[in-house]
């Protein structure tokens, strides 16, 4: 079988950027009613004041340039208080400096075996395929669709994409406090098109977590979206510190997603082989070694 590249996948959009769903970018709140105290700190200016293109250099280091099997489970909500739970096996590995992530749907039922193969271009984003176990076809996803809601979460395409710093230009910095904890608290507007026009990276000053990301659109004050990340539950390992707890909203629906990192092992041995259309097309077991 072939990698079908005819229309977009409806809302299907790749889970996996594990690292990064490592990384879904921690928001802890906001202004305007939304649970969380991140404030400014109004001390006397620093006469030599942190880089904030280092610090985000640093913090994305952490969250991406590592290698990651898991179990995840995303936990939606919506505004009447309903639920809906998706599960995934996911690996990440970074391979000749380009994340290549696979991820494959055990819950619900009627949606098992779908799997979803993402790989970063170092020319211009990532590209993606979806198996869909039901047409035993392998179709690309259109990048159309980075915002695009995966399987009904509020996750979206670009929460897993990795992060650089040169796909943004810093605009503001600051540093202040998130739950009276220091932060950098770093503005950044992306240089090529993204649902947000403007985002806002809250790190941790102690170890370069990201643990608040605020996305903003169409120049409102208020942020249409956030992604927060609970310290409870960090995996330290290799040099890296990652959150395995994520909350997404998405403050335009009144919507939730509870994210959730199970048996999350840290730079595991992963054969390069698993990252191919032909895993996809024999519907091999990712976790399954190669001989």
């Amino acid at each position: 079988m072939k990698a079908d590249r005819c229309r977009p996948i409806g809302r299907i959009v790749v889970l996996l950027r594990i690292a990064g769903l490592v990384f879904l970018v921690p928001l802890l709140g906001f202004a305007g009613g939304l649970p969380l105290d991140a404030v400014a700190a109004s001390a006397e200016p620093n006469p030599h004041p942190p880089d904030p293109r280092a610090i985000l250099v640093r913090a994305f280091a952490n969250q991406y340039e590592v290698n990651i099997s898991a179990n995840i489970e995303l936990r939606m909500r919506n505004a009447s208080g309903q639920e809906r739970t998706r599960r995934f096996e996911v690996l990440q590995k970074i391979i000749g400096d380009r994340l290549h992530a696979i991820g494959r749907l055990t819950h619900p039922e009627y949606l098992r075996g779908i799997t979803i193969l993402q790989i970063e271009s170092l020319e211009d984003g990532h590209e993606a395929f979806i198996y869909l176990p039901s047409l035993q076809k392998v179709r690309r996803v259109s990048m159309l669709q980075r915002g695009d809601a995966l399987f009904g979460t509020d996750v979206t395409y670009e929460d897993l994409e990795r992060r650089h710093i040169e796909d943004y230009v810093v605009e503001d910095f600051e540093e202040g406090e998130v739950r009276g904890e220091a932060v950098f608290i770093v503005s950044v507007r992306p240089i090529r098109t993204q649902s947000a026009e403007k985002l806002v990276f809250y790190v941790a000053q102690r170890d370069d977590v990201i643990l608040e990301v605020r996305q903003y659109k169409n120049g409102s004050p208020d942020p249409f979206r956030s992604i927060s990340a609970l310290r409870t539950g960090l995996v330290e390992a290799e040099g890296h510190v990652l959150v395995t707890r994520l909350t997404v909203r998405n403050l335009s629906r009144g919507t939730t997603t509870e994210v959730t990192f199970e048996n999350m092992k840290v730079n595991p041995p992963i054969d390069d082989r698993v990252f191919s259309l032909r895993t996809l097309e024999t519907e091999r077991d990712i976790f399954r070694p190669f001989q």
